[in-house]
């Protein structure tokens, strides 16, 4: 039964349940009609499902997020027990005629308080699915803001609104008891909530109707759903089969657990062999047709103001902004919620700009390659720098990084230097940087947070490491890399220069003694699905991700964690970014789009100004 069949059936059962008149509402959120017929208030309430079946004698607990680190402790809400109906009319939390005589009916009125809470998610455990109790089911809806419940409130709990909460939650969650953020990082979780929402709707408990210019990942998220639902409406993991599979695989207790190791680690083996649970008629469709070579759940974005996108930056709210190569403007993408709008801005003089950057004024500095200038926008998009900045040796630059004091770096792609502009668009006294001429072409630009500069030189294959004061330490080649297209600099000072060589397909891994100036080499870096990067970046866990030709990879180090594959299927992309949720950005030249990658990698600071970390 696809994901709209089950919420009309919602409402056909909930209207059927009723002996008292239930005054519909939203879902079935109704207030219910007194003796004298009078109308009570509206009671916030809800409804948990497994597949088709409702879900009897689940224990519910409404939870606000921890505060203290990323996945830090939980806070339960609910002041007593409260378990969903058998629909016998009695027991089951009695209080109105909905809880008593809907199955897997509850409410939660009057029975949690939203004065210490902030972001809250709901959790349903145990009872039966119709097969008996199953100690194994656990499903959850994240919800968002705590003040946004009221009365009229309906929650729908099922596996697409878990499978939803633990791809957005994961990079903020150990289990369901434990989701959670740093103080440094509130936003960050909260869009982390958003991004839930625009997957599934928690009060219809089906795939959330996307606003226009937005794809959403329909038949991976009912196929993972059904996986989860294989477990939940059976028996326990003690006498059924899915359960086993699913548990053995995921090493989880329940089917939250289950489905945050499947979006933790969406290209192993055992994970996508899971699909071998989905059998018969599985509850929700349409589902993919095949094993697919990974789990990872992509949000696609599309548009006109799109034209062959090739850099992209994450500012201090979750919004990308991405370079048009091919539209002579800048786009500003805001952090995904149900209303999707996309802004282009037509500034400067842009001419195929490629590489950009955000300082922690939040003002965009973009590398505009045609028109051999550095353009600076506000973050309304008013230009801030007229037609652009031209001083300091600027000649075809490609790629920009901002330090901390507000300076800006730029790679000069034609001049075979670097340029240091002040936050005023000035440039320094030493620009143009060439050290003492061995750059060539530089592709790539980064800074370390000790300020210090690294280059990547397209020309050789070479590591450039300049100081802060723009004097040359060291280069060095790890003897395969050339034709180096991107760099990034963990905030460990671990560099990732992305590339590729004769036959070969490998990227560059090197890092910086932290006293000494020195660059130690520790490539190349092969496998998981590398293939012609052409762009790279690092999350808060020191994790490498690089875009390729048509996919993703991701690296520890120099060990994949990546699919022999790659994640997804993208169309040429040409930049790459990690936002503060822990999601992984594209932009996709070859079809005009950018892809977003669901909860898959450690959340950042952003902006990224001098390497700022998780």
């Amino acid at each position: 039964m696809s994901g709209r069949r089950y919420s009309s059936s919602i409402a056909m059962l909930c209207a059927a349940a009723a002996f008292a008149a239930l005054v519909s509402l939203s879902g079935c959120s109704a207030g219910v009609a007194g003796a004298g017929g009078s109308k009570v208030a509206a009671v916030a309430q809800g409804r948990v499902f497994g597949g088709q079946q409702p879900i009897t004698g689940a224990t519910i607990q409404l939870y606000t997020v921890g505060t203290a680190a990323r996945g830090s402790a939980a806070t339960a809400l609910l002041t007593s027990t409260v378990t969903t109906s058998d629909g016998s009319g009695v027991g089951g939390n009695a209080g109105n005629a909905f809880n008593t005589l809907t199955p897997g009916g509850f409410t939660i009125t009057g029975k949690y308080s939203c004065s210490s809470a902030t972001q809250v998610y709901i959790t349903a455990t145990g009872g039966s699915a119709g097969g008996g109790n199953n100690s194994d089911i656990g499903l959850m809806a994240a919800l968002g803001p705590c003040s946004s419940l009221n009365g009229s409130t309906f929650i729908s709990l099922n596996e697409l609104t878990t499978v939803a909460a633990v791809y957005s939650l994961a990079p903020f969650m150990v289990d369901y008891a434990h989701v959670g953020a740093s103080g440094s990082n509130p936003t960050g979780l909260v869009n982390a909530f958003k991004m839930a929402s625009t997957l599934v709707n928690f009060q219809s408990g089906a795939i959330a109707t996307a606003a226009s210019g937005i794809t959403l990942p329909t038949t991976t998220l009912n196929t993972l759903a059904n996986i989860l639902a294989a477990c939940i409406n059976g028996t326990s993991a003690a006498s059924s089969a899915a359960c086993t599979s699913l548990l053995s695989a995921t090493g989880a207790a329940e089917t939250i657990g289950a489905g945050l190791a499947i979006a933790a680690n969406p290209g192993a083996s055992s994970i996508t062999n899971l699909y071998t649970l989905v059998t018969g008629t599985p509850p929700f469709s349409p589902g993919l047709t095949q094993q697919p070579s990974d789990f990872t759940l992509a949000v696609n974005l599309a548009g006109s103001q799109l034209v062959n996108p090739g850099g992209i930056a994450i500012d201090a709210s979750g919004n990308a902004w991405v370079t048009n190569e091919g539209g002579f403007s800048v786009v500003k993408l805001p952090n995904l919620s149900t209303t999707f709008s996309a802004t282009a801005y037509s500034v400067g003089s842009l001419l195929g700009p490629r590489g950009i950057s955000i300082d922690r004024a939040g003002n965009i500095w973009i590398a505009n390659t045609g028109g051999n200038s550095v353009v600076e926008i506000s973050s309304t998009g008013t230009a801030l720098s007229g037609t652009g900045y031209t001083g300091g040796g600027i000649s075809t630059p490609v790629a920009l990084a901002n330090d901390s004091a507000g300076n800006v770096w730029v790679a000069n792609f034609g001049g075979n230097s670097v340029t240091e502009l002040g936050s005023s668009g000035s440039p320094s006294s030493a620009s143009p940087i060439t050290g003492s001429s061995v750059l060539s072409a530089p592709t790539g630009i980064a800074l370390d947070s000790a300020g210090r500069v690294s280059v990547a030189n397209s020309g050789t294959g070479q590591l450039c490491l300049f100081s802060s004061a723009a004097v040359l330490q060291s280069c060095v080649s790890d003897g395969y890399l050339f034709g180096s297209t991107a760099l990034a600099v963990s905030s460990s000072g671990a560099v990732a220069m992305a590339g590729s060589t004769t036959g070969m397909n490998v990227s560059g891994a090197f890092s910086l003694a932290t006293t000494t100036g020195t660059v130690n080499v520790a490539s190349p870096v092969m496998g998981g699905g590398l293939t012609l990067p052409v762009a790279v970046t690092y999350d808060g866990n020191g994790v490498s991700w690089f875009a390729n030709g048509a996919s993703i990879s991701a690296f520890s180090g120099s060990t994949a964690i990546s699919p022999s594959m790659g994640y997804g299927t993208l169309s040429s992309p040409a930049g790459i970014a990690v936002d503060g949720s822990g999601n992984v950005w594209t932009a996709n030249s070859g079809d005009s789009s950018v892809t977003v990658f669901v909860g898959l990698a450690t959340p950042v600071t952003t902006p990224i100004a001098a390497n700022v970390g998780p």
